[in-house]
């Protein structure tokens, strides 16, 4: 009985999974991939997928032909079609070199577009068709012109085919076009043609004419060159090198002209680096143009013209590099003559920006001159862009951190500001950092993505600089002499150079342990840090001259001990008072005070705000003999004087929205 439980369900679960397996198969068919066109057997309905430039032997060398009669830059990309996609060069100069010297040796064999009808077309099936050395079942002439070559070029094993690929199509391979080879043969052609007196029509460029022309001394070698070719490779060098003196010497007047007209003298070093630059970039342009008119050996040029182009674009680079120094320079002089400081931030960010750029440029351009294909890598940082995200995620906070100061401007270069802790002036901003030179003379790069999370107290902003102070007076100095000594300072405030004389605050204001307490409160007005401490010593030393005058004392920190011997029989001055309940304590106590302010002023009226005076009106009040006229002349310039300050405080914020208005301050106060 169990075993007959564990067959059944054996067989279940085998069932089970024959359906699963089955049902897997039928919703994944779809997925799976069609088998290639060049597994498939060849029939005539895989040659409708064929390109029909490439489709057969003569379709394609009728296309090669035609598309390098054309010599445009779209008839040169038909042609290299037509060759195995690994055999051309890279660099697009050589490659079509290579195509043009190749189209000329089977145009010679007497290949062309009418002798092209020979090759197999439509849909022939065949894997192969050799065009050089040529089979007898092509033209005589076709064959004629082959065995010359063969018999001149000694031995050189050169074989144009047209081979079919895995996607049917028909190209010229690798070895067709080798350039030791390639080489060989166009030799072996110029040698024919010179001997059988051949002269074109028109010459197509001055190689072809040297070689048919020249005498025989300068069409003999040296190295891999011809003697003519080492005499006009000497003539090119020398050109490039006439062109970089003469460039040299034109952008360097034209540079110090400008300069002197519009701006101040520039340093003529850089403005000598900088015309040295373009000079450079004209010669190595002259030698790169020239070098093709020489006709070079394929060997050699394959080398030659990418190392001439290579140090083209690094020569762009040094004088593009030299020539941002020069106009970042330049801006920058004109920068530091304007008033506004902000553009002391964007012109070293340009300057860094245009190199960062500029050397994007060249890496761009340098690649494809190394036989670096850029594709790869640029697919992968596309695929890759959130793990680079992820992983320049500071490099890119940073960035942003200076977009912040270009746009919010917290600081400006200059500004004495405290970021993160670090207290100093800012020297530079960057893309990445801002550089802080500290009071004790260290540099300090701060990461620019902390402008985004940290406060930035910026002291460069301030149009006042602070100063709280109290002074210690002794105890027991009459109310008349504290009053006095109070508006003392106040008038010293007043007629003081630098003190703000719309915002001070000198007032009796604590009763410490050993010392009455008057608060000056005062913002200084100085440009800098040393002329704010001069002017301080300044005020302390009038403050004390005042207090002499005024037989005012400072106070020290100290301690009275009263010794008193108890005499039980003395009776105390205020006995009633020592012995009278809460409710009369109370009682005399507000009977004194209305004794003490009897009489004052404040009782009737109610004093308005505090205003402050200007030390010219003081003086015209204190010259006033008549007392009670100058009382009410002091509050009618009190009246107009808080008038005119909200009215100059109102006008201040619409001219100059950056000035900071203190209107509140004055209103809010604080130490």
């Amino acid at each position: 009985m169990n075993f007959k439980r564990i067959s059944q369900r054996g067989s279940a679960k085998i069932v089970a999974a024959i359906l699963f397996i089955a049902a897997f198969a039928t919703d994944h068919a779809s997925a799976i991939p069609p088998m290639p066109a060049s597994a498939a057997p060849k029939t005539d309905q895989a040659i409708p997928q064929v390109p029909p430039t490439l489709a057969s032997p003569q379709i394609t060398l009728t296309t090669f032909l035609e598309s390098m009669a054309k010599g445009d830059t779209t008839g040169l990309a038909a042609a290299a079609t037509c060759f195995d996609s690994k055999s051309l060069p890279t660099d697009t100069t050589v490659r079509n070199r290579v195509m043009r010297d190749f189209a000329n040796a089977i145009r010679w064999l007497g290949w062309d577009i009418t002798t092209a009808k020979e090759l197999p077309a439509g849909s022939f099936k065949g894997d192969q068709v050799q065009l050089f050395p040529a089979s007898s079942k092509f033209s005589p002439q076709i064959q004629a012109k082959s065995s010359q070559l063969l018999a001149e070029s000694r031995g050189d094993e050169w074989k144009v085919e047209l081979v079919r690929s895995d996607d049917a199509t028909y190209r010229f391979p690798m070895a067709a076009i080798t350039a030791s080879t390639l080489d060989g043969i166009t030799d072996a052609i110029t040698r024919m043609r010179r001997a059988a007196g051949d002269q074109p029509g028109t010459v197509r460029d001055l190689a072809e004419w040297m070689n048919l022309n020249a005498p025989e001394w300068m069409l003999g070698r040296v190295v891999f060159l011809t003697v003519w070719q080492w005499i006009g490779l000497a003539a090119i060098v020398f050109i490039g090198l006439i062109a970089d003196l003469l460039v040299r010497l034109f952008m360097g007047r034209v540079l110090r002209s400008v300069l002197k007209r519009y701006y101040k003298p520039t340093d003529a070093h850089l403005i000598r680096r900088s015309a040295r630059g373009v000079g450079v970039v004209v010669a190595t342009l002259t030698w790169l143009t020239l070098l093709t008119f020489l006709e070079l050996p394929l060997a050699g040029f394959s080398i030659i013209q990418p190392a001439a182009k290579f140090a083209f674009v690094l020569a762009i680079l040094i004088a593009g590099w030299r020539l941002i120094d020069l106009f970042a320079d330049l801006i920058g002089q004109h920068a530091s003559r304007s008033e506004t400081r902000i553009d002391d931030v964007i012109v070293p960010m340009a300057r860094k920006t245009a190199k960062a750029l500029l050397v994007i440029f060249g890496l761009l351009n340098l690649a494809p001159i190394l036989g670096l294909d850029l594709g790869p890598l640029l697919a992968a940082i596309g695929i890759g862009s959130f793990g680079l995200a992820f992983a320049f995620k500071n490099s890119l906070e940073n960035v942003f951190g200076s977009v912040t100061v270009i746009l919010d401007r917290p600081f400006l270069v200059g500004d004495w500001v405290v970021i993160d802790g670090i207290e100093g002036t800012v020297e530079d901003v960057g893309l990445r950092s801002t550089k802080v030179r500290t009071f004790y003379n260290s540099l300090v790069s701060i990461p620019n993505s902390n402008l985004i999370t940290k406060s930035v107290d910026n002291y460069g902003r301030r149009k006042y600089r602070r100063w709280s102070t109290k002074v210690g007076i002794l105890y027991g100095t009459p109310p008349a002499r504290i009053d006095a000594f109070c508006e003392g300072i106040r008038e010293l405030v007043r007629q003081h150079p630098y003190t703000r004389k719309d915002y001070y605050q000198v007032w009796l204001n604590g009763f410490a342990e050993s010392s009455l307490e008057v608060l000056v409160y005062v913002f200084w007005e100085a440009p800098d840090w040393q002329t704010e401490l001069r002017e301080r010593h300044r005020l302390m030393l009038d403050i004390m001259r005042i207090a002499d005058e005024l037989g005012i004392d400072f106070a020290f920190p100290t301690r009275t001990l009263h010794v008193r011997r108890a005499d039980p029989n003395t009776e105390p001055n205020d006995a009633e008072l020592d012995a009278a309940d809460p409710a009369d304590a109370r009682r005399a106590g507000r009977v004194t005070t209305r004794e003490v302010v009897a009489g004052d002023a404040w009782l009737a009226e109610k004093p308005p705000p505090y205003n402050f005076l200007s030390a010219d009106e003081t003086k015209r009040l204190d010259d006033m003999t008549n007392k009670e006229r100058a009382a009410t002349l002091e509050t009618r310039l009190a009246e107009r004087n808080s008038a005119e300050i909200a009215a100059e405080a109102a006008k201040e914020a619409e001219t100059d929205s950056d000035k900071v208005d203190f209107t509140e301050q004055r209103k809010s106060g604080g130490e």
